[in-house]
């Protein structure tokens, strides 16, 4: 599990000239939220490639893999994280909330970057006073509570050119959601592959090449993610939750949730309802 890039950034942001692609899987527990000032971002997120174009702002939880896949010349953007606990005491509502644990993106109309001071986000974030940071929560909640009251926008896939690089992307997407749709059944990398319509011996170093992690520590934290979504929305006992998010048993559960997330899955529980 040592490809998997989990990192702790609580309430931080960061303004992005001509982001890189991260050619790395990446997670974390915060709230991700992601503005284009101009320009276009390709994520490969929840075993599908998601568009972000210019003047829009999605947002996800990041503790669900993703990564950074695709950027468009010229482009610039704001990064925001926010720790998932604040935006558990903010009271959203529960339709808000179910999507966000599930994975999916929240898109905001266009109308947000208006309405909603994003680069003076960043600006001030980089390096907040106590009262600048209570302003800055109160505006984000606001801006959450907003958002919450939109309608849920459908994702927006990208469209491939032509071109080996593109082949292989969509080789790895189809990889992706098959691990997305099937991680809680005894799934191998054959048939993983076979979802791709590829030998799992060419199967394994494409996935790695383009994300940066094995097709293996992929699904795994895939499980653990499932995991976390149940021991914050549910009263479940361990077993029950490690036998539901595709673990043999509760020993390994326990092992792979500890070595990944550095907390116990009780602990983890504990932590998120304090």
């Amino acid at each position: 599990m040592t490809d998997v890039h989990f990192q702790t950034f609580g309430l931080d942001a960061r303004l992005l000239k001509l982001p890189k692609p991260m050619g790395v899987i990446h997670l974390h527990h915060e709230v991700e939220m992601n503005y284009v000032f101009r320009g276009g971002i390709t994520y490969l997120h929840r075993g599908t490639m998601r568009r972000l174009d210019s003047e829009r702002l999605a947002l996800f939880w990041g503790s669900t893999p993703h990564s950074l896949v695709g950027v468009d010349p010229g482009t610039e953007m704001a990064w925001i994280t926010v720790p998932l606990a604040w935006v558990w005491a903010w009271g959203l509502p529960q339709r808000f909330m179910r999507e966000l644990m599930e994975g999916n993106w929240w898109f905001a109309p266009p109308s947000f970057g208006s309405r909603f001071q994003v680069r003076a986000w960043v600006d001030e974030l980089y390096n907040p006073t106590r009262a600048q940071q209570r302003r800055l929560l109160l505006e984000l909640e606001a801006s959450f509570l907003w958002l919450a009251d939109q309608a849920l926008l459908p994702d927006t896939a990208s469209r491939w050119g032509e071109g080996e690089s593109t082949v292989g992307l969509q080789r790895v997407e189809k990889m992706a959601r098959c691990m997305a749709e099937r991680f809680q059944e005894n799934l191998t990398v054959a048939d993983i592959a076979k979802a791709a319509n590829v030998h799992p011996n060419y199967a394994m170093p494409l996935f790695r090449r383009h994300c940066g992690v094995t097709i293996r520590d992929y699904l795994l934290q895939y499980r653990i993610t499932h995991a976390q979504r149940l021991l914050l929305t549910t009263d479940d006992k361990i077993i029950n939750v490690a036998l539901a998010s595709g673990f043999s048993s509760q020993s390994s559960f326990y092992a792979a949730f500890v070595k990944l997330m550095r907390d116990t899955p009780q602990g983890f529980r504990r932590r998120m309802e304090s």
